[in-house]
């Protein structure tokens, strides 16, 4: 089952296809040295699920190549193509995190990279405790999110919107809230996209579920 909200997220993932992962080629580094890391702390074979995978690039595909047990989602049809075409190794699953996905079963580490974006705090809180809900007891929560102050248009792609605030604080207490065990929340700069002259920020949340 796909939500309003995931509904609409597909419309506009399907229309963006491979364009997607062009745009952001070459500005993924922190998220992939966070990856290396989750991966360096769990065994071969440990399950991983990653909650809009979009291409599979580049997250599915370096847990795959770590030897994790990989299940990427994705709202978009056209996304997930790609993904089974590029990480074939990967399962790959039509669904939607704000739906249900018990039948996804549990996950020794989830990841969610720059998909909770935009939301009011109570949308942001209620998609980590889903998150929560498909990893074991004292597993990791990993969320990337860019980091806005909710007072400028921002670009993305050909679109251009006014972001709801999200700081470093706010992420804090947004998992707090969910009743995560917050490990850290850090920043780190972004490349400055094409056309741009200020570079972004992002911020990592390493939570663990309790217990």
């Amino acid at each position: 089952m796909i939500s309003p909200e995931g509904a609409d997220m597909a419309r506009l993932f399907d229309s963006l296809g491979m364009d997607y992962e062009h745009a952001f080629a070459g500005r993924k580094q922190a998220q992939i040295d966070a990856v290396e890391e989750l991966s360096c702390r769990l065994a071969p074979g440990s399950r991983v699920l990653d909650v809009g995978c979009a291409t599979g690039r580049p997250t599915t595909e370096q847990l795959c190549a770590r030897g994790l047990d990989v299940t990427g989602i994705d709202v978009s049809e056209v996304m997930l193509d790609h993904a089974r075409r590029q990480v074939p190794q990967a399962r790959l699953v039509l669904a939607d995190i704000f739906c249900d996905t018990a039948d996804l079963g549990v996950y020794d580490a989830v990841v969610c990279l720059f998909c909770l974006v935009n939301l009011p705090e109570p949308h942001f809180v209620e998609g980590l405790r889903r998150l929560a809900a498909r990893t074991v007891p004292g597993g990791t929560v990993l969320v990337a999110v860019p980091e806005f102050q909710g007072i400028e248009e921002v670009p993305f792609l050909d679109l251009t919107y006014r972001p709801v605030r999200c700081l470093r604080e706010d992420v804090h207490r947004y998992a707090q809230s969910a009743d995560l065990e917050v490990e850290r929340v850090e920043a780190h700069i972004e490349p400055a996209p094409d056309g741009q002259d200020s570079p972004g920020r992002s911020l990592f949340l390493w939570a663990r579920t309790p217990a």
